[in-house]
């Protein structure tokens, strides 16, 4: 007799096939993980049309005409497993219906608006304006005022999140036998699933804007080469990464065995005035120095020894930490609140990341500075050097053309610096050379220029300074070199000025 597939309906019949040969069954395993022809092919090293017609002589002996009935055959015959994919994919979405769109119920959209088997199928709230009405219309999910119009959806399940016992009395009165409710402490166990599971997302969204934030630093601060740009950078970033309104960055000098302010953030302006200070024994600097870890201060009121800089500037709480490189101190980076505040976990690993990049940033920066500035000044005086001279004496025409002003420089000369040396030697006539050079620097401004010009000259440039104001600049420094005592005898100095434009138009000219 023969059979044909309608048959199986037949509770009397059963079904045999000829059996499934190993090389028939391996081409459709593949077959049925969604393998194509030239894949089944290429897999078996055999040619495309000579497996196609194999497949058509499988197919003809499970009688079958196309290649998903041939799998659906060989797995009714437990020739082939359950595919775990196909199963999935035939199951119904389970339709579900939201009674109440205030927190809990915007909280559950999100939640089930990306569920590959949750299908909301409606939503109900008295209050047009509730939070998850707008939510539910993006998501183009019907909106009811009235919550009974949900049956009309046939949902399997309904969720009330409205806390109200009438609402609940009157679903249980309506509602198909079929259809279950879920509400009360299933309902609020749900609403805290669905809250807990949306903070961890937050969490994990925020943690990865911070880490991109890192990164950024990090290809930011490659670029700098300025200690000065560098520490506001950093600030920006450490402030930002804590939540913190207010912040600094302050460098340890290993010579003077001091601290100097390079940046700050939020502080006022007298707060910068103070750019240097000793590091006080017991004092807050010198607590923070000798710590291994970021240094948390949740109320600086409450702190044995608080700073009285940071107090007068309000600061209340504050996290900071020493910078280290190979064991070496550079420095100390701090972020600081105007409220009392205990910083979080998170905010601790962050900030102790920052640190590294701002520790390795600094070394890098300061090597740059330091070879710039050997590059630019003379090695023995430590002034500037003839080439930078010559270039600022450019920049000062530059400028003091394009504001109308002037500008002057002296011109100063060891007398007789030839006959010292030969008389005394070269190493004591650099002696000479290195106080006279600290003489300088002592009695000229902050804003004023001071190089070695050559071997015995020196070179002045006075900036925004008249004929007049150098002239009694001169006097003045003439005088300092008066009370100056060299080892062996007394030193004077010649010199002159020039002031622009009245002397010179160019810097060659001055």
């Amino acid at each position: 007799m023969v059979l044909n597939w309608r048959d199986m309906k037949r509770s009397d019949v059963t079904l045999t096939y000829p059996p499934l040969l190993p090389d028939e069954l391996d081409i459709l395993k593949m077959i049925q993980n969604g393998k194509s022809y030239r894949e089944i092919a290429h897999s078996l090293g055999k040619d495309e049309k000579a497996l196609k017609a194999q497949v058509k002589d499988i197919m003809k002996k499970m009688e079958v005409s196309n290649r998903k009935d041939l799998v659906d055959r060989a797995v009714s015959m437990g020739a082939l497993p359950i595919s775990p994919a196909r199963y999935v994919l035939s199951r119904q979405k389970v339709k579900v219906g939201i009674v109440g769109c205030g927190k809990g119920g915007k909280a559950i959209l999100e939640i089930f608006k990306d569920d590959k088997f949750i299908k909301v199928v409606g939503v109900a709230d008295s209050n047009p304006l509730a939070h998850g009405i707008a939510v539910a219309k993006k998501l183009k999910i019907p909106v009811f005022e009235d919550y009974t119009q949900l049956f009309r959806k046939n949902p399997d399940i309904i969720i009330n999140v409205t806390g109200s016992k009438e609402v609940r009395d009157e679903i249980r009165r309506i509602k198909p036998p079929d259809v279950e409710l879920m509400e009360g402490l299933s309902a609020l166990l749900l609403w805290q699933l669905v809250e807990e599971r949306r903070k961890r997302a937050e969490d994990r969204e925020r943690v990865l804007k911070e880490h991109e934030s890192l990164y950024h630093l990090g290809l930011v601060i490659e670029s700098i080469d300025s200690m000065k740009d560098a520490g506001y950078a950093i600030i920006d970033y450490a402030t930002r990464l804590t939540s913190t309104p207010a912040g600094s960055l302050a460098l340890f000098d290993e010579r003077k065995e001091d601290m100097v302010l390079v940046a700050s953030k939020g502080f006022s302006s007298d707060f910068k005035k103070i750019d240097r200070w000793e590091i006080r024994k017991g004092g807050l600097t010198s607590y923070i120095l000798n710590q291994n870890a970021p240094v948390i201060i949740h109320d600086l009121e409450r702190f044995r020894d608080p700073n009285p800089v940071l107090l007068r500037e309000g600061v209340r709480s504050l996290l900071a930490s020493p910078l280290t490189v190979d064991g070496r101190i550079v420095g100390i980076l701090y972020v600081n609140d105007f409220k009392p505040r205990r910083f979080r976990a998170e905010d601790l690993s962050l900030f102790s990341l920052l640190t590294i990049y701002a520790a390795l940033t600094i070394e890098r920066v300061k090597s740059i500075e330091e070879m710039r500035l050997m590059s630019i000044t003379d090695g023995l005086t430590g002034l500037y050097n003839h080439r930078y001279l010559m270039e600022q004496m450019q920049n000062e025409v530059q400028r003091a053309s394009r504001h109308n002003h002037s500008f002057s420089i002296i011109m100063l000369d060891i007398d007789q610096f030839k006959d010292y040396n030969d008389k005394f030697g070269h190493l004591e006539g650099n002696k000479v050379l290195k106080g006279i050079a600290r003489l300088l620097v002592r009695t000229s401004r902050s804003t004023d220029t001071v190089g070695r010009f050559g071997g015995e000259e020196f070179c002045i440039i006075l900036h925004d300074m008249k004929k007049d104001g150098a002239v009694a600049f001169s006097k003045r420094l003439l005088q300092e070199v008066d009370k100056y005592h060299a080892p062996n005898r007394k030193i004077t100095l010649s010199g002159g000025i020039a002031t622009y434009p009245k002397d010179g138009k160019t810097h060659l000219e001055l």
